[in-house]
């Protein structure tokens, strides 16, 4: 189909053409309308190469609520490292302005998504109209459709980002992290597009089948799952 300027359709790349943001965010709670952002953490690629030396990392000043004894014991972040960091005032706009028209990619992507959404909105920013890829998506579609046998031996619904990692022979370093947590992933879309490629002959996926695959109304989703 030919691609007109002025349409919403974006024109199709091969898998290798396409440019990720792969990110996680560390926050206060689960809750997008009221906990805060407490760091961000990302790494992009290029095709299936991981650029090591675009790592971004931020920590942030929360907005309201101080993160309680429970949140610190999950991602070791005391209200001392974070109280001389920047505002997400601050923080926000330039984590956006990294991403610029990146596909945003992480491991149960929407739920991050809703924070930034929910975040720009609050400090009057455009919300980000990037594409997103969810790795955890994709893996249902791989696992479900019997794709690669590395991963016949985990649950279709319940396998997490560490348990999957492990399977797929990438050693996580840390939980929790976000810069850890979206290195981690990184790798592990990595080793998902390298599957997608070997289960078709050799041939390279095009973007669009990639989001298509990954698309949450396609797949049986599973509950959002704690990292180990």
């Amino acid at each position: 189909m030919k691609w007109w300027p002025w349409s919403n359709r974006r024109p199709d790349v091969s898998i290798g053409q396409a440019d990720f943001v792969v990110f996680d965010l560390e926050t206060s709670g689960l809750d997008p309308s009221r906990d805060d952002i407490l760091s961000f953490g990302a790494v992009r690629m290029h095709g299936a190469r991981i650029d090591l030396g675009s790592a971004y990392e931020t920590l942030v000043r929360p907005a309201g609520h101080v993160p309680s004894a429970e949140n610190v014991r999950i991602h070791q972040l005391t209200p001392a490292q974070l109280a001389e960091k920047p505002p997400l005032s601050e923080a926000l706009p330039a984590f956006l302005e990294y991403c610029r028209d990146g596909v945003l990619t992480g491991w149960h992507v929407e739920l991050d998504l809703a924070f930034l959404r929910a975040w720009a909105k609050r400090l009057g920013l455009p919300p980000p109209q990037n594409r997103s890829l969810d790795v955890l998506g994709l893996y249902l579609s791989i696992r479900g459709g019997r794709a690669s046998q590395l991963l016949e031996e985990l649950p279709l619904k319940d396998a997490t980002l560490y348990s999957v990692a492990r399977a797929l022979g990438v050693s996580p370093k840390g939980a929790h992290d976000a810069q850890g947590d979206a290195f981690l992933t990184a790798q592990v879309l990595q080793r998902f597009l390298s599957i997608l490629r070997v289960s078709r002959q050799g041939e390279e996926p095009s973007l669009d089948t990639v989001l298509r695959l990954a698309d949450p109304s396609a797949n049986t989703r599973a509950a959002p799952q704690p990292a180990f």
